[in-house]
């Protein structure tokens, strides 16, 4: 949405660290402090419509329409933009959900065929919504995003994988073919949508990654980082044996109970849960998360591990966090110390390296916020390079910090299927080549390449390029290349985008996707 890497918009993923804390906020497009395309085409004279975008809440006041995405925190939020359009929408196709019901707790095969049959009911709601925009709110850009096929990956590709570590041949004759008819339905659903269309409209059909299956290596960074000398854990308080049991089992209690709750209860019952007791849930949550458990006057370096990727370790630096310890001139031997010992993380099976490579920080994220990322990024997109990560927990503290899992299907509700670097591109249009395949294209490739396809010159600080393979010989002739003035940021403070409600609902959208843990 707006052509330039994280550094320069400062939204890195679904979570964001409060600033001079450890604790994380959820983010939403009020985190973005970049102007989107949809208001550079406006701002050129070009209407837009766009619906169920991630990170779109609250939505822009732009010439046209904006249906925020899953960061809407519930279906009575203010997400949509005109107003009347809400209503008008409601009226005609009853409340619009962004939330596949029963996603959090398939523990049985009749929970996830009520999943599959929710994903058909909101793809149907979508596609719907999106037909009668064309036909009766029709702009010069229109943007409509389905999330199924990325759901739906996620936690039925172990049914399709016969060489899937959870692979249920009991199951596999019932959702066996989960994943392929949520791609069929789309490929029907955009049939209908391009059947709308006027014959010169350019369409352009995008995943944002690739899908491929979960591997059974669970690396625990904070437990590594813990055995490395590097993270240490409160020492109990001197209360007496039975003051130590007592605090153990009600951990214990507060992280297995938080555990079964989030995989047994509905969203609904869940938030019910939440607003009726948000102490306890924050007690719970500390609990699961383990970060109640850091002694953060000791420590050097951390890993927040509630993110399901990307794995990132955060190096606590005096003057930047709190009771931050680390001195700025020890950072770079730090950090070339952790690297080198993620190095020894092997496969105990082939004695290979898990983790193919370490980025820095400034290797990956350059601009105004790219302070905000965490000190190290961990390769977990490379074939060679794929792991899982857990939570680390004070007991397990002398574990070892990779797991192989068992082979056996899972009696929980839990993902078979994970990101891959490499998404799709498919383009037609009348300044588009045909039968060509696109080498090299980004994501951040197409808010520049969209811009030049309607003669918009090209901010100069987006970091993403025209992709003029695409484009016609004599297209490109007729129309060069134009570099814009800088786009800049909107913001240089991060707004606080949630009520603590709100914030709770997201995150069991996000926990229910498997973003969070």
């Amino acid at each position: 949405m707006t052509g330039k890497n994280p550094g320069k918009h400062g939204v890195f993923h679904f979570v964001e660290t409060e600033r001079d804390s450890y604790a994380v906020d959820y983010a939403n497009g009020g985190s973005r402090r970049s102007p989107t395309v949809w208001k550079l085409l406006n701002d050129a004279g070009f209407s837009v419509g766009t619906m169920n975008i991630p990170f779109t809440y609250p939505p822009e006041a732009l010439d046209g329409f904006q249906i925020s995405g899953l960061d809407t925190p519930t279906a009575n939020s203010p997400f949509v933009h005109p107003p009347a359009l809400k209503r008008e929408l409601v009226d005609r196709f009853g409340k619009i959900t962004h939330d596949v019901r029963f996603l959090g707790f398939m523990s049985t095969d009749r929970r996830r065929a009520q999943v599959l049959a929710e994903m058909e009911k909101i793809d149907r709601q979508w596609a719907a919504v999106a037909l009668h925009l064309l036909e009766d709110h029709p702009q010069d850009v229109m943007m409509f995003v389905f999330m199924s096929i990325d759901t739906v990956q996620h936690y039925f590709w172990q049914y399709m994988d016969r060489s899937h570590f959870l692979y249920d041949p009991n199951a596999a004759p019932r959702f066996g073919n989960a994943v392929r008819q949520v791609y069929e339905r789309l490929d029907r659903v955009t049939g209908q949508i391009v059947d709308k269309l006027p014959a010169d409209t350019t369409v352009l059909v995008v995943s944002d990654h690739g899908g491929g299956p979960v591997v059974d290596r669970t690396v625990f960074l904070n437990r590594y980082l813990h055995q490395l000398g590097l993270l240490h854990y409160c020492k109990p308080e001197n209360r007496g044996r039975q003051g130590k049991f007592l605090r153990k089992i009600g951990s214990t209690i507060l992280r297995r109970g938080f555990s079964f709750l989030r995989k047994s209860l509905s969203p609904r019952q869940k938030n019910f849960l939440a607003e009726l007791f948000p102490t306890l849930r924050k007690k719970a949550e500390l609990a699961y998360t383990s970060f109640q458990n850091i002694d953060w006057d000791r420590t050097k370096a951390y890993c927040s591990e509630v993110l399901a990727s990307p794995p990132s370790i955060w190096i606590n630096l005096k003057g930047v966090k709190r009771q931050g310890v680390v001195e700025p001139a020890e950072h770079g031997a730090l950090t070339d110390f952790i690297i080198e010992k993620l190095g020894d993380l092997k496969d105990p099976r082939t004695g290979k390296p898990i983790i193919a490579r370490v980025y820095r920080r400034e290797e990956i994220f350059h601009g105004p916020f790219s302070d905000e990322a965490a000190d190290l990024i961990l390769d977990w997109w490379s074939e060679d390079s794929l792991f899982s990560t857990q939570p680390s927990f004070r007991k397990d503290k002398k574990k070892p910090a990779v797991m192989i899992r068992e082979h056996r299907p899972s009696e929980d509700s839990e993902w078979g299927g994970t990101h891959r670097l490499n998404g799709i591109l498919i383009g037609r249009g009348p300044a588009l080549k045909t039968a060509t395949e696109i080498e090299n294209a980004r994501l951040i490739d197409l808010a520049p390449t969209l811009l030049y396809l309607l003669g918009i010159p090209v901010p100069e600080d987006m970091d993403g390029k025209v992709l003029t393979s695409v484009f016609h010989s004599d297209f490109l002739a007729a129309h060069p290349l134009q570099a814009g003035n800088a786009s800049g940021v909107s913001e240089t403070d991060r707004p606080s985008g949630y009520t603590e409600d709100e914030s709770a609902k997201v995150e069991e959208r996000l926990r229910a996707l498997g973003y969070v843990e």
